[in-house]
């Protein structure tokens, strides 16, 4: 992840290049259903990533290190932070599962002492009553049609006991298989926190390392001039990053049922709950540069969420926009994500609206959580205030 490589006047992801082209080849092999030119057409992929492994090797010495040791610090937090949220997301299940075992136990329980005392009491009627057999009921009986109706109650009696004392083997049956269940579940649920734990160390020195290189940028940049000088760069790299997109997008096919975003202006839904504290076409932090969308500051961690149907044409790191991602709603609109603490989605899959992409973070360099947030149409930048529903 993060790897990017030049091609022409092109800054593309690897990843990028890798997922959109494995994914056309099974669109032809299917189309001509012929396994051989598939096989070859996988081959000849394989060459053509082996040169651009070259070119991407030249190229990541042409950036600076410490803008290198940024992007994997801040890459490596996202990895921790997805690894976290697995491994919570598992505690509760795990959790859940146990409670419900629990909750089970008891009632079996509760069960199997009413049983035990039920059985309890036949047998203490059988033995006050001596056993009686048959052939003592019978006799017993003065009167010739109560026979038949005592024969029936004592097969009923002897019925019942036998179904109450076959239950309750069956309930201790269970409760044999759900405790050890009981304690695999509780042995899990260890495993997963000390996992947790350990993530957790991992990621406060990811923190550490990111705040270390992070104090070496800023104080490099030391004017508005150099501020201006950065910032070009960053926006540079990403508008190289969105032609190469729009030239693969004509590739990628969009569902015939697909709602036409065009026709959702003022419809749709913000990606993060939060003001924006920027205005769109206003000039950013007392430079040059207009801001291109907006920027919404939000709890670190919390859910990002696609505004709108589409393919996810970019999921990784990029200077200055930290982890990003990109989805295509066709018909040249296209939502961008940035600032991420960690991407939830890769190159290649299909989101709907609401869909979790990412989690808010304040990755590229920037100093408090939150998203920075555009929607292009054409590559051209539009305020997404005419877009997303007033709050």
């Amino acid at each position: 992840m993060g790897e990017r490589f030049t091609l022409g006047k092109k800054t593309v992801s690897l990843g990028f290049f890798l997922a959109i082209a494995l994914a056309l080849l099974p669109l032809h092999g299917a189309a001509n259903n012929d396994e051989t030119k598939t096989r070859q057409q996988i081959q000849q992929l394989n060459k053509e990533m082996a040169a651009l492994r070259k070119l991407l090797s030249e190229f990541k010495g042409q950036r600076s290190d410490v803008q290198n040791s940024l992007q994997k610090s801040e890459v490596d937090i996202g990895s921790v932070q997805k690894k976290i949220r697995g491994i919570q997301q598992q505690l509760s299940q795990e959790q859940a599962e146990l409670e419900s075992l629990q909750v089970k136990r008891k009632a079996l329980n509760t069960a199997r002492r009413d049983q035990q005392k039920f059985i309890e009491q036949q047998v203490l009627a059988a033995y006050q009553v001596g056993q009686q057999k048959k052939i003592k009921v019978l006799l017993n009986q003065e009167q010739p049609d109560k026979i038949s109706r005592a024969l029936t109650y004592y097969d009923y009696f002897n019925q019942a006991r036998s179904e109450q004392i076959e239950n309750y083997i069956n309930i201790i049956s269970e409760l044999n298989t759900i405790e050890p269940r009981i304690v695999e579940k509780t042995q899990t649920l260890s495993n997963a926190k000390a996992k947790l734990g350990k993530a957790h160390q991992s990621l406060l020195a990811s923190k550490k390392a990111r705040q270390k290189n992070l104090a070496k940028i800023n104080s490099a940049i030391k004017n508005n001039d150099q501020r201006l000088k950065q910032a070009s760069k960053n926006r540079s790299e990403l508008e190289r990053i969105l032609a190469a997109v729009e030239q693969t997008l004509a590739n990628i096919s969009i569902p015939s049922d697909y709602s036409p975003f065009g026709k959702l202006k003022g419809k749709l839904p913000w990606p993060v709950s939060g003001k924006p504290s920027n205005r769109f076409g206003y000039k950013r932090n007392g430079t040059a540069l207009r801001w291109q969308g907006l920027a919404i500051p939000a709890t670190e961690g919390s859910k990002v969420e696609a505004i709108h149907s589409g393919r996810v044409v970019f999921a990784d790191w990029l200077r200055g926009s930290g982890l990003l991602v990109i989805i295509d709603h066709g018909d040249g609109y296209m939502s961008l994500y940035a600032h991420n603490q960690s991407l939830l989605k890769e190159t290649g899959d299909w989101v709907n609206p609401g869909d979790m992409i990412a989690t808010v973070g304040n990755s590229g360099g920037q100093q408090r959580a939150g998203l920075y947030f555009e929607i292009r149409h054409n590559g051209k930048p539009t305020d997404p205030r005419r877009w997303c529903k007033r709050a």
